[in-house]
């Protein structure tokens, strides 16, 4: 028969145990260990309960009535419903706590009523001999599994021992000791007991004692001396001492309140250590004084939990890495107080140094420097911002557009901090995230970039002629779009984007100087159009399309303007560059950029102008005929006649308005005219394909609503006359040819004449002829009505006579 306890095979992986071994050879599972030896008893004591179990089995009688087609288990009854209120478990847990509560509290009031009147051998024997009897009485009863019992009879053996020493410092035993004195000699002497406790009966009670009285101890020592750095680091030790026994007598609670005990300790001994040093943060202050003891001391014993448990990879490095970055600031804050070129320095030095380990050390440990390089890379970063803030800000704080010369200088902006600090705390905080992150083609790409941005930023940090960082940028804008030109993929579209941004920068910083920003322009255009035609990467075709005809007229603009042409004339030739590169270059992107850079140019050209209407009507006169011959010229692009039409409409009218021109038919005319010559040219080419309500809608439209609306508010005019005969012409003309759009507009716009000529006279009728013409016209319709329905009738007799 299988048994369950089988003191020669391993109750975990069934394997064959030798003689006399403290661990299976095949999982390494602790045979030695107390809670094995309870295992055992509890497997012995199923093989028991086995074998009574068979026993009755075979007492009882076998069942053979009633058959059944496999073997069943007894059903199992639903476990009953767990009653709402406190468990059987809780019970003595609360009770017994209560009692340990008030023996306490008892004890206390001993001391307070019955010290006065009992003498010192009374007292000594009651409150020794209380605290031995609970003590011992604990440690039985937790030995006889009562575990909730002996927690209670051993924390009120404590608490008794904490009321023994304090009754003997009252009695002058000790010496009358100060307040702190005595926390600490009763912490000491609780702590001690507590272990003991501990190690002997494996409470818990006595473990969270042990932490606590440890706090008491260091708390009462450090009132108690002055060099509270030297006891704090001692606490931290002793509560390091404390896990690691713990872990040792396999102790669950000791080892977890130890090190949440230490933790406490250390970031006090910390943040003081941290504090203190600030306050003398001199090198003299720190390594000569011994001020930076408590921060060294800090950083040391972070690796204190080393010394107990190295099992966790993770945990090693973080402490290790907490230490590391601790002993740095220790190192670098002298610093703190000097200037913002001190303190970049010392950070750029962490920096790089930090940078260096980080390449040397394996990949799952460059968490350890990584803290350190992130405290260095603080004062670098803040001192690099701020650079680039400045030069930028210098850069672009000169004189206004077109007003200075070639050789313009920048201002001497005075730096926070050295200017060289922006190129190598740039260069050195590249560096450092090309370490921590694995490297590739276009994070190398983007370092680089960055890096020749702040060479630039750091010669806009001096006074240094325009040109020069107009230039640099320039070059830079050149190298990237070079590179671009050359790719396929997206790194390709990025860099023809950072190759932009260094185009458009170079502009802004050039702007003072008309010459210069005309050099920076052809570039542009250059630029653009190696892209446009030499691109490979996504877009390319677009975006060259879409910079070419802005970077042309603005080169053209700053040409005319270097070559003192009047603002106002500077648009036409704009324009002029524009139109004729989009009628070239039918495309999208091209016309947008076109249309844009003419808005842009013609904007500023017209209000400088002295005769602006003028200006403004030649402008979109040049601006419509452009557009429309774009449209004339590419059968692809006729959409384009509408805007064009527009646009020469609009420089029609706006001519017309200077003139004082106020009838709408010298604005409207001239551009129905030109639909219906439109119209009808289509008719010609196509007369069977197109309606005439598509070919002359618009035009006849345009031609006589206008003036029809000012008819109707002006009935009684020589307009009125034109336009009635105009609409007869429409009605006869479009009756002659059978097109049905002069038919129904000329009879609309008729009709609507008509109906206005008879609204002045309307108010003078009688009502009675209105209700005689009313009854008229029903009487026609009723007749009318009644004649078709006879006419239904004979039809339907006629067939009925068929049939």
């Amino acid at each position: 028969m299988a048994r369950y306890a089988d003191p020669f095979s391993c109750p975990s992986c069934s394997a064959r145990l030798p003689v006399a071994v403290s661990r299976c050879p095949s999982c390494r599972l602790d045979l030695g260990h107390p809670l094995a030896a309870q295992l055992l008893q509890t497997l012995t004591t199923a093989d028991d309960l086995l074998v009574r179990l068979q026993v009755a089995s075979a007492e009882q009688p076998t069942a053979t009535a009633v058959p059944v087609e496999r073997a069943t288990y007894p059903a199992q009854t639903p476990a009953p419903r767990q009653p709402r209120g406190l468990s059987g478990a809780s019970v003595p847990r609360i009770l017994l706590s209560l009692g340990a509560l008030c023996l306490l509290v008892a004890a206390v009031i001993f001391l307070a009523v019955a010290w006065t009147w009992l003498g010192i051998g009374g007292r000594t024997a009651v409150l020794v001999g209380l605290t031995l009897v609970s003590g011992e009485l604990g440690v039985v009863l937790a030995r006889r599994g009562l575990r909730v019992a002996g927690e209670a009879l051993t924390t009120v053996s404590l608490g008794l021992l904490a009321l023994d020493v304090i009754g003997a410092d009252n009695a002058g035993w000790l010496g009358h000791l100060s307040d702190p004195a005595l926390l600490a000699v009763t912490s000491g002497a609780v702590l001690a007991a507590a272990v003991a406790l501990a190690a002997t009966t494996r409470l818990g009670a006595p473990q969270l004692v042990a932490a606590f009285a440890l706090t008491g101890l260091g708390t009462g020592l450090l009132v108690v001396t002055e060099r509270w750095q030297l006891v704090a680091a001692l606490v931290v030790v002793a509560y390091a001492v404390l896990a690691a026994a713990g872990r040792t007598l396999h102790l669950t609670v000791l080892p977890v309140a130890a090190i949440a005990g230490g933790a406490l300790w250390w970031a006090g001994l910390a943040v003081g250590g941290l504090e203190e040093a600030t306050d003398h943060a001199t090198w003299s202050e720190l390594w000569l004084d011994g001020h930076v003891c408590a921060l060294l001391a800090a950083a040391l014993l972070a690796l204190l939990p080393l010394a107990v448990d190295r099992s966790q990879g993770l945990v090693v490095r973080g402490l290790v890495a907490c230490s590391t970055a601790m002993l740095t600031v220790t190192v670098a804050l002298p610093a703190v107080d000097e200037t913002a070129t001190t303190l970049a320095v010392a950070g750029l030095a962490v920096l790089a140094s930090w940078t260096v380990v980080t390449r040397l050390v394996p990949a799952d440990w460059r968490v350890v420097p990584g803290v350190s390089m992130a405290l260095g890379a603080l004062p670098v970063a803040a001192t690099v911002l701020g650079l680039a803030a400045q030069a930028a800000a210098n850069a672009l704080d000169t004189a206004a557009p077109f007003s200075g010369s070639l050789g313009q200088r920048l201002a001497d902006p005075g730096p926070l901090a050295a200017p060289v600090l922006l190129a190598a705390g740039t260069t050195s905080l590249v560096a450092a995230v090309l370490t921590l992150v694995p490297r590739s083609v276009t994070r190398l790409l983007a370092g680089g970039g960055v890096v020749a941005v702040s060479l630039v930023g750091t010669l806009a940090l001096h006074p240094v002629p325009i040109w020069t960082v107009t230039a640099a940028l320039a070059v830079l804008g050149a190298a990237l779009v070079a590179d671009a030109v050359r790719r396929s993929d997206q790194l390709g579209s990025a860099e023809a984007a950072a190759g932009g941004t260094a185009y458009l920068a170079a502009t802004a910083v050039g702007l003072p100087s008309a010459t210069l920003t005309a050099v920076v322009a052809a570039l542009v255009v250059l630029a653009a159009t190696v892209v446009r035609w030499r691109g490979a990467f996504p877009g390319a075709r677009e975006a060259g399309g879409l910079v070419l005809p802005v970077a042309a007229g603005g080169f053209v603009w700053t040409a005319l303007t270097a070559a003192d042409v009047a603002t106002e004339w500077r648009a036409l030739p704009v324009l002029a560059v524009v139109g004729l590169l989009a009628i070239a270059l039918p495309q999208l992107e091209l016309e947008l950029g076109g249309a844009l850079t003419a808005a842009l140019a013609a904007g500023v050209a017209v209000p400088e102008a002295v005769d602006g209407p003028t200006s403004l009507a030649v402008h979109l006169t040049v601006a419509g005929a452009l557009v429309t011959a774009s449209a004339l010229v590419h059968p692809g692009r006729r959409v384009l006649g509408w805007p064009g039409g527009v646009l020469l409409a609009a420089a029609t009218w706006v001519r017309l308005a200077d003139l004082g021109v106020q009838a709408p038919e010298g604005y409207t005319l001239p551009s129905a005219a030109a639909l219906l010559v439109l119209g009808l040219v289509r008719l010609h080419h196509d007369p069977t394909a197109t309606s005439t309500a598509r070919a002359l809608g618009p035009g006849l439209t345009l031609a006589t609503v206008p003036s029809l609306l000012w008819v109707l508010l002006d009935p009684v005019s020589p307009r009125a006359v034109l336009l009635g005969a105009g609409c007869l012409v429409l009605v006869l003309l479009g009756a002659r040819l059978r097109w049905s759009a002069p038919i129904v507009v000329g009879a609309t716009a008729g009709l609507l004449l008509v109906l206005r000529e008879l609204t002045p006279y309307a108010a003078d009728v009688p009502q009675w002829v209105l209700i005689g013409i009313a009854g008229t016209l029903l009487t026609v319709v009723g007749i009318t009505w009644e004649h078709r329905m006879r006419d239904v009738r004979y039809a339907a007799g006629y067939l009925r006579q068929l049939q």
